[in-house]
């Protein structure tokens, strides 16, 4: 019998998990059915090397076998969707929820970081603003030069004090920009990007929670002119 691609799969096994999280950017790539000479080039990693990846996900069940053509083994996604509870892989775990995807945010964007300093143009700065209720923190203002990369890093955290009803509404204000854009960014093309939202309640450095009573605001961005 043919396997089909399912819309949803919950996965219940702790291994099944970890490779799925370990292995997102790789299994992104067989969304329809794709030999591994097809996803190599786009992976940078030789063919044999691809087929011995997918092998080993198909076995766990996160890809599966399309059809052999030509020599060739075509595999696709087993699902559109994959869910995981959120207890089969807890924080402590080195592949669990909030470990695995900060360490994998802060590597990505500190390979950015690095890639935007080296090209970042002269005179441009970091600013940490502060402020309070009667004279907020400002923004820092975008360089007025063009951007020496496609998609430059961009940073900017924001710590203040917030209702619980506050909070919450600036961050799905946030989260539906990010879908808004994950509707238009496959139709768009253009570069790989990675645009994140944290939030949490506490602050950044070490100042203590409970005497914090202003505004700060960090900004180091090189996106460079804004251009319509």
């Amino acid at each position: 019998m043919t396997q089909l691609q399912q819309e949803e799969v919950r996965v219940t096994d702790a291994a099944v998990a970890r490779a799925l999280r370990q292995g997102h950017g790789f299994l992104g790539h067989f969304l329809a059915p794709r030999s591994p000479s097809e996803v190599a080039p786009a992976l940078g990693m030789a063919p044999n090397l691809v087929h011995h990846h997918a092998r080993r996900l198909a076995d766990l069940g996160l890809l599966f076998e399309a059809r052999r053509e030509g020599g060739k083994v075509y595999y696709q996604l087993a699902a559109r969707e994959f869910r995981v509870p959120s207890d089969l892989l807890p924080p402590g775990d080195e592949e669990g929820n909030g470990t695995a995807d900060l360490r994998e945010l802060s590597r990505g964007f500190l390979r950015a970081y690095e890639r935007s300093w080296s090209r970042m143009h002269a005179g441009e700065e970091d600013l940490f603003g502060f402020g309070d209720a009667g004279h907020p923190a400002r923004p820092a203002p975008m360089p007025s030069g063009p951007a020496a990369e496609p998609c430059p890093t961009h940073l900017d955290a924001l710590t203040l004090r917030l209702s619980p009803e506050r909070y919450a509404r600036l961050a799905r204000a946030i989260t539906a920009l990010l879908d808004e854009a994950a509707a238009d960014g496959v139709r768009e093309g253009g570069y790989p990007c990675t645009v994140a939202l944290l939030a949490f309640q506490g602050v950044l450095g070490e100042s203590v929670e409970e005497r914090f009573q202003g505004v700060s605001r960090s900004t180091s961005s090189f996106l460079g002119a804004l251009t319509v």
